[in-house]
């Protein structure tokens, strides 16, 4: 199997696409990234799937495609318009680069970010496999179209989808919101606290995707290393950062009021079962969340 590849990076300006290009530009894989704004800075290239427009120096001898673009769950309150672009801006992006993908004549791989929370929130006991149904909830529909558009590829080369839990980072995302609320006094657990949080760090989930193009894995794998209810996930974080949690845990309806229903992102949790992705010989190197926390926060 080939080592290196010339790979064609989408959403690599994001908060996981920057990692994801350091990791994989030092294993020595040549990564041209794709943006919408204009930049001057090496294997930048601009696309704009929305008028079907894309810079053909970026396509250049590609033999992976990596799609992570995709509008924030969890940026803005899910109006029927912003459902409409959470879904969309996916599919589209997908859509586009198949249509594309006629002029990548040496392509191997297709590896499409996706979304753990794709099992629905019916079963709180299950540790969901690759294999389970999607879910009927809106989620479950967003992950679903993705990877549908995504699986168009197989006809042309292998499709690897990353079922992605909460990525655990200082630099962004969901972390530091919390991280912030604990230092100062007002956090605490959401609603009954009892609801799974599925989670990795940064480092894992961009080793995962440099572990699917270096072993060219195909099909659907959950990137999580583990489960904990928030409960568990706020104090080990409040123990962290040395700070006490002495308020009372957050009403679900004052969540349900202020976010509508985006509020199922906090409010409902799931487990999921990784032992697909360590059957192919990946291992997690930040296993422990008090750990990790530890090192993050000292």
């Amino acid at each position: 199997m080939k080592s290196t590849y010339t790979i064609l990076l989408a959403g690599g300006t994001g908060l996981i696409g920057q990692n994801l290009v350091n990791i994989l530009e030092s294993q020595g894989h040549r990564v041209n990234i794709l943006t919408r704004s204009s930049s001057t800075k090496k294997n930048h290239f601009i696309w704009s799937p929305k008028n079907q427009e894309i810079d053909e120096e970026s396509l250049k001898n590609v033999e992976i495609v990596i799609n992570l673009a995709g509008a924030g769950i969890a940026d803005k309150r899910w109006t029927k318009k912003r459902k409409e672009i959470l879904i969309k801006s996916r599919t589209d992006t997908t859509n586009f680069l198949y249509q594309i993908s006629n002029k990548l004549p040496h392509l191997k791989q297709y590896i499409s970010a996706s979304g753990i929370n794709c099992y629905g929130y019916n079963n709180y006991d299950r540790k969901h496999k690759e294999s389970d149904p999607f879910g009927d909830d809106f989620l479950s529909e967003v992950v679903e179209k993705w990877e549908n558009a995504a699986d168009q590829f197989k006809t042309k080369c292998k499709v690897a989808k990353i079922r992605t839990s909460v990525v655990l980072t200082k630099e962004g995302g969901a972390l530091p919101k919390i991280a912030q609320t604990v230092k100062n006094y007002i956090g605490a657990p959401i609603g009954s606290g009892k609801q799974w949080m599925p989670w990795i760090s940064m480092d894992d989930i961009n080793r995962m995707y440099a572990h699917a193009v270096a072993h060219q894995l195909e099909g659907s794998f959950n990137a999580l290393t583990g489960s904990v209810t928030n409960k568990e996930f706020t104090k080990e974080l409040a123990k962290a950062l040395n700070k006490p949690l002495w308020l009372p845990n957050v009403p679900s309806f004052v969540l349900k009021l202020a976010l509508g229903e985006m509020s199922s992102v906090v409010l409902d949790g799931l487990q999921a079962d990784n032992t697909k992705i360590l059957g192919t010989g990946f291992e997690f190197k930040n296993t422990s969340l008090s750990s990790f926390f530890e090192k993050e926060y000292h």
